[in-house]
């Protein structure tokens, strides 16, 4: 085990290839038709019937109809793509670009894992197989292999709610994504005795349900006992000012221990039996939350669940809901103390913090409450009372002196988005003004911000900012101001620094061309409605990540020894494919060659099955009985060439090898490249009439709770 540190954030951005900008162009540009095709048709149409339930944020996955008035916009942002115009390397590389290239090339080439560790800014060089070790001692450690239908049981349920909130047509399948482990190298004897925190990647989409409904939940509750559950470090801070006489009073600071896998079925049971004196929950809503937190951990193609469990309960780290399960819990647990403490005491999920203006002995019985509040509940805590300096969060506080100021931990290091990184101008400009806005909102006074401010404007400096640090305290908040609720589509297309052309003003002057005062659809779409806002391209981590995974399978291809048969044709030199008919997940290309003129037409196309399924269903729709069935553009030329009785030959090609649809990365690379070269480079593809800008990929639906066999009957 190697330490691998890069000395900057993985935040970072590097220059994207050109290919990679203009898919991510693509994909941008297909949300926003397709979200305007949507408006428009309801727009058009009133007595369409719209969905009348709650989606919860899942959007369709139709295809939205083509909308006749939208035609001139489409084709222009379509002309848009194609005619990005990008800049010489030189004009927009840096020396920090050109570090970012080095490395990115050189974690492409490593043949080990770069596993991140916990809590600090470092990553470690692993061996595929001693990391494929240390996983699974970890997942053994707490898991059992679980029966090989629970996976199916728990998808049946799911699909259930979904079917009984008609929305299984949009939800995903819950994607059986592996375990991974991180590193707590601020562990005492860390190098020779390595410890780990497992993380479950694998979470239900019915989560993101259940996080909306316990967001209502807490709201309520804690507006109606005016409990301290605090959302950020403000809030503590709030509290802490709003404490009198602050040198008469003393600080119990706690820490529950693993508290999300420490959350038991029963007591989120009676969480929810104390919140319901406060809001009307639903047993369906129940059933939701309940079902949402029955999980599985999976590695090796194989289903793990918890040892010491007797039921599929588990609140894992990273769930979609499992903040709001622990605000919850914390809630209840806090309206268990006596009266008199609650206003003295508060939560931030995992932490505590309480403040006592009494005796030294009476605050270590008041300690001794807590702790048999959380004991009784079957849950560890690390508590320290009488204390009159505290680090909260991000913040230290100090009961003597009345001030607060910035906390970092030890042995960390902040580190920034570098300003040549490729982010937007305006995420760059703000980087210094909101570092510096942040200290001086949780520091007191100008002592408190010099006296913490050094390695923060180190790391500025380190990152290329010349921003000087200065305390600059907001002396009046501003007012909560008056929330509109306005219907507007964002359009975010990717920001890179080599890309000359100025995508935002481009699609500004489309939409003033477009949408003129007597169009139609003016009072929809204008510049009030429509607007912009850069995303950014994948940065330095999600390099990392992409590294890991490519070497996980390349060495579980290796271990299992998969031999995949290339071809099956009978006859080899007849193979279409030259003897690769059997690849999956292809973009290929068809070129029709006319024996009369020497002209050569061609087609491209992708199959997500073996090219030699694919082929086998091109060469029968090249049938002229089949001719009023419709077909392909490749078909309908190739029957004007038979009604010619003009000779032809076809040669077939792969353009790339891609993945499909994945419920892991809700991405498509298949349909997105394929999308890309129809429309960058339609040279390549005489023959296609649609440019599939708007079209849903076909791959997702069997990834869909409503095309799930789980719970069916087979007959």
């Amino acid at each position: 085990m190697e330490e691998f540190n890069l000395g900057y954030s993985t935040k970072n951005i590097p220059i994207p290839e050109h290919k990679e900008y203009l898919k991510s162009l693509i994909q941008k540009t297909e949300s926003l038709l397709r979200r305007m095709r949507w408006k428009a048709f309801f727009f058009l149409n009133p007595d369409a019937k719209r969905r009348q339930k709650e989606t919860f944020g899942f959007n369709s996955t139709k295809t939205p109809m083509p909308v006749r008035e939208l035609h001139e916009f489409e084709n222009i942002m379509l002309k848009l793509i194609q005619d990005v115009k990008f800049k010489s390397t030189p004009s927009c590389s840096s020396n920090f670009q050109r570090e970012l290239s080095k490395n990115a090339k050189e974690i492409r080439n490593d043949d080990n894992l770069l596993v991140a560790a916990d809590k600090t800014t470092n990553f470690y060089r692993v061996a595929p197989v001693p990391y494929n070790k240390l996983l699974k001692s970890n997942i053994t450690k707490t898991y059992k292999k679980a029966p090989s239908d629970t996976a199916s049981q728990i998808e049946a349920e799911e699909k259930k709610i979904a079917t009984n909130l008609d929305l299984d047509d949009r939800i995903n399948i819950t994607p059986k994504a592996n375990a991974f482990v991180t590193l707590k190298d601020h562990k005492p004897n860390f190098k020779n005795k390595p410890t780990c925190r497992l993380i479950n990647p694998s979470k239900s989409e019915i989560g993101k349900i259940s996080k909306q409904i316990l967001e209502r939940i807490n709201r309520k509750v804690v507006a109606a006992t005016k409990i301290n559950q605090w959302k950020n470090t403000s809030a503590v801070i709030d509290w802490y000012k709003n404490i009198p006489i602050k040198d008469k009073h003393s600080f119990i600071c706690f820490d529950v221990v693993e508290f999300y896998p420490s959350i038991t079925e029963d007591l989120l049971i009676k969480a929810l039996q104390f919140a319901s004196h406060y809001d009307k929950i639903t047993d369906e809503e129940k059933h939701i939350i309940m079902q949402a937190k029955n999980s599985l951990l999976f590695h090796d193609d194989t289903a793990w669940r918890k040892k010491d469990a007797t039921s599929l309960f588990d609140v894992t780290m990273g769930s979609f809901d499992g903040a709001e399960t622990c605000e919850l819990v914390g809630s209840y647990l806090l309206h268990q103390l006596p009266a008199k403490y609650r206003n003295q005491i508060g939560l931030y999920r995992d932490d505590g913090l309480a403040a006592f203006n009494t005796t030294p002995r009476r605050v270590e019985l008041i300690k001794k409450d807590i702790c048999k509040l959380f004991s009784d509940h079957n849950l560890r805590i690390t508590i320290e009372a009488n204390k009159k300096t505290v680090n909260f969060l991000d913040v230290t506080l100090d009961l003597c002196t009345g001030t607060f100021s910035p906390y970092m931990k030890p042995n960390s290091k902040p580190l920034y988005v570098h300003k040549d990184s490729n982010h937007p101008p305006s995420i760059l400009r703000n980087i210094p003004i909101g570092i510096n806005r942040r200290l001086s909102s949780i520091s007191s006074d100008k002592t408190s911000f010099d006296k913490a401010t050094k390695p923060y404007q180190d790391a500025l400096q380190e990152s290329g900012y010349d921003h000087k640090l200065e305390f600059n305290p907001v002396t009046n908040p501003a007012t909560k101001k008056r929330t509109r609720h306005r219907n507007i589509i964002w359009f975010n297309p990717p920001y890179s620094a080599n890309v000359d052309t100025n995508i935002g003003r481009k699609f500004l002057q489309i939409v003033d061309q477009c949408f003129p005062k007597a169009h139609v659809l003016h009072q929809i779409f204008n510049r009030n409605t429509l607007k912009l806002s850069y995303s950014c391209m994948p940065n330095m981590k999600a390099a990392i990540s992409s590294h890991n995974k490519s070497v996980l399978k390349k060495e579980e291809t290796n271990h299992n020894q998969v031999v995949t048969k290339k071809c099956n044709c009978i006859h080899k030199d007849e193979c279409p494919l030259d003897q690769n008919c059997q690849t999956m997940g292809v973009v290929y290309q068809a070129t029709v060659t006319r024996s009369d003129i020497n002209k050569k037409e061609t087609y491209i196309g992708l199959t997500n099955t073996t090219f030699k399924t694919r082929y086998n269903n091109h060469t029968s729709s090249f049938d002229t009985k089949k001719r009023d069935k419709g077909g392909t553009a490749l078909a309908k030329y190739i029957w004007k060439l038979m009604d010619l009785k003009v000779t032809y030959s076809i040669k077939w090609n792969i353009i790339k090898k891609c993945q499909g649809y994945s419920n892991i990365t809700k991405r498509c690379n298949l349909c997105l490249y394929e999308k890309y070269m129809i429309i960058c480079h339609p040279e390549m593809c005489t023959l296609n009439k649609r440019n599939e800008l708007v079209s849903t990929c076909r791959h997702r639906k069997s990834f869909l709770l409503c095309k799930s066999k789980a719970g069916t009957t087979v007959k």
